[in-house]
């Protein structure tokens, strides 16, 4: 597909930039796949390329959502869905991750799923085989003998254990490492708050990570388990329904990143009757209070913030991405930070910040152009008829205003 050149002209661009700039009246010039050009103002205009004229629309960089599962569909029965042909397994994983991209979001990092599964379809995404948004993959979750996710994970047990079992997902071609610090709300029969991987053991697996290059997540619910795993260099605390404040200044002081997944949350606790199983629902439930409570006491104290869905799990769409933006601003996020978390912040947490998350020239045209001003109201961005234009590196993928 031949890359447009464009002049795109917004009543607002978020450029999500150091200074977290919204420029209005507007215009970013793509070309050759990248943003070559901005400004404010009457734009001039090259011979041959399409201008776009949207005034009543925001122009956002490309989304980021920090924590999928593509081996997951939203489904009540999780743990039968694992179970499905691999083939077929791939072919909806393939579907989940075209209907990210056409969300909005063209970056993402998976952090677990079935073995292969993700790396194959990051490789369809580079060579062009697949509509997919960037991807991220963690491959296989490090997880204790029995632990939470052992059903999309490497058991392991003891520090040489975790450290082979993390050189394993690096050698199955990993670009990042995700390692179970607690017991969760989807496996039965253990405790969502109680820690698992000891500090020894999380440690070990951050150190061979590192070794390599690599970023690490940590599934990490109650406080011993995050406190543990923030100690041991952690990159991302993912989900962090019980911190406290030690732990939220620890976070802070360390640069540790919080992707509190409430899109998740919510979508257990608030599943409709007779789907998922009561002993999932009971522990979303139980939690939700001091889940939102962590939420907004790290926001404020300052933690680095990145917009993650978790999506895949029970009712929580692959699609659906933008919805945990609302959540995030309605449970006291303001807009253009809950903008930056989606953007900016994420790009940074996952490495890729030189290329993708802010709307600068030289970057990849990673764009998203939405129907009325997201810096006031993000939850314009999770309805799809407001989506009127979605680039990925130049390519349009979704094109509403083509005449």
């Amino acid at each position: 597909m031949a890359i447009p050149q464009l002049l795109i002209r917004a009543g607002q661009v978020f450029t999500a930039d150091e200074e977290n700039r919204v420029l209005s009246d507007a215009w970013v010039r793509v070309a050759d796949g990248r943003i070559h050009s901005m400004g404010r103002g009457e734009p001039p205009v090259e011979p041959g390329e399409r201008v776009i004229e949207a005034p009543e629309c925001t122009l956002l960089p490309g989304l980021v959502d920090c924590h999928v599962h593509y081996s997951l569909g939203g489904r009540p029965d999780w743990l039968v869905e694992v179970e499905e042909p691999y083939a077929t397994a791939c072919w909806r994983a393939a579907r989940y991750a075209e209907a990210t991209l056409r969300a909005g979001f063209t970056t993402v990092r998976t952090l677990g799923g079935r073995d292969g599964m993700e790396i194959a379809l990051r490789d369809g995404q580079r060579s062009g085989l697949l509509t997919a948004p960037r991807i991220l993959a963690a491959n296989l979750v490090v997880c204790m003998t029995g632990g939470h996710g052992n059903w999309m994970g490497r058991e392991s047990d003891g520090p040489a254990e975790v450290r082979k079992a993390v050189r394993e997902q690096l050698k199955r071609g990993a670009d990042c490492i995700k390692l179970m610090a607690t017991g969760g709300v989807m496996t039965p029969n253990m405790e969502a708050g109680a820690q698992q991987l000891t500090y020894e053991e999380l440690q070990a697996g951050v150190e061979e990570a590192h070794k390599a290059g690599k970023r690490t997540a940590s599934h990490a619910q109650g406080a011993e388990g995050i406190k543990a795993a923030v100690l041991a260099g952690i990159d991302s605390v993912e989900h962090g329904f019980y911190l406290n404040r030690e732990i939220i200044d620890l976070m802070r002081e360390r640069g540790t990143y919080f992707s509190a997944t409430l899109a998740a949350a919510s979508g257990i606790a608030d599943a409709p009757p007779n789907t998922v199983p009561e002993w999932a629902r009971a522990k979303a439930v139980k939690a939700r209070d001091a889940h939102l409570e962590s939420f907004l006491s790290a926001y404020q104290a300052g933690v680095k913030m990145v917009l993650g869905t978790d999506a895949g799990t029970p009712f929580n769409f692959h699609g659906a991405n933008a919805r945990e933006l609302s959540l995030m601003v309605r449970h006291g996020m303001q807009p253009l930070d809950a903008l930056r978390a989606a953007t900016r912040n994420g790009a940074e947490l996952l490495g890729v910040l030189a290329d993708v998350g802010s709307i600068e020239p030289g970057k990849q045209a990673d764009l998203v152009l939405v129907q009325g001003d997201a810096t006031a109201n993000v939850e314009i961005v999770e309805r799809p008829e407001n989506l009127r234009m979605v680039l990925q590196g130049g390519r349009l993928i979704e094109d509403r205003l083509a005449t």
